[in-house]
């Protein structure tokens, strides 16, 4: 270590000062030269490789958990599974073709005027992508809530995602609570998770962790891919007897039995 001031290379570490202030008592070493009696300080190469890679990790752990949070408070809505039906003397086209106008709607439309919620459910959705006929969500939103309102699970969970994301809807919390409980109730894996993150993170209800793992343990129990883990977060916010108490209400549960998560 040569001395900056005389190049002599007769240079001993010299003991931190108080003038030398914090900054460079973390990251810089202090050195005098024997011959001049200068001191001088140098930068010390392993501490700030440590401090950025301390840095570097804060920050991906930052990030890693933002975007799971924001994903557990996005409930996606779920596209139908049912195929479009072709009306007869139309010929097959591949998925994304154009349709000539109002084909598919002539059909859809009779089926959910005669009160079937699932074809209103699929009517709904064909407006809301705007498959097979112009897009629409007035409409789409009516169909969607007339399957709701006959007992239809799926367009129910659907009407909640709307509502509680505020995409085709006017977006509000207790709308979206109500159809995902009543979703929920019907056993809709997807509406239970739903249902357990509003009440996890007190959206249109108080929070109330409780049920939160209430609604989580069953929708694990049908397999669903984050309600488990979900879950197990709570186990922390929880006592024993809370615990027992809710794996016990999940345990009785039936779809039937609204009374006792009401």
């Amino acid at each position: 270590m040569n001395c900056p001031s005389c190049q002599s290379d007769r240079t001993r570490r010299s003991r931190f000062r108080p003038e030398d202030g914090l900054w460079r008592s973390i990251f810089y070493t202090a050195y005098r030269c024997r011959d001049c009696g200068k001191r001088f300080h140098k930068l010390t190469r392993a501490v700030l490789l440590g401090a950025t890679t301390a840095a570097v990790l804060v920050v991906t752990f930052t990030t890693g958990w933002l975007v799971a949070v924001y994903r557990d408070l996005q409930p996606a809505v779920v596209e139908p599974t049912a195929s479009a039906p072709q009306p007869e003397g139309v010929e097959r086209r591949e998925e994304n073709s154009p349709v000539p106008l109002n084909s598919v709607e002539l059909t859809w439309a009779a089926e959910a005027e005669s009160g079937d919620p699932k074809a209103q459910f699929r009517l709904g959705m064909a407006y809301y992508k705007g498959t097979g006929v112009e897009r629409d969500p007035a409409l789409a939103l009516k169909w969607i809530q007339k399957a709701a309102e006959q007992g239809y699970s799926q367009a129910q969970y659907t009407l909640g995602a709307m509502h509680h994301a505020g995409r085709g809807a006017l977006q509000s919390f207790p709308l979206a609570l109500k159809w995902f409980e009543q979703a929920a109730q019907q056993n809709h894996a997807e509406a239970q998770y739903s249902l357990g993150a509003m009440y996890r993170n007190g959206q249109g209800v108080p929070v109330d962790k409780s049920k939160a793992y209430i609604w989580f343990n069953l929708a694990a129990a049908q397999g669903h891919e984050r309600a488990g883990e979900a879950r197990d977060n709570l186990l922390p916010a929880l006592t024993p007897e809370q615990v027992l108490a809710a794996q016990k209400a999940a345990q009785e549960w039936r779809p039937a039995e609204k009374a006792k998560l009401q």
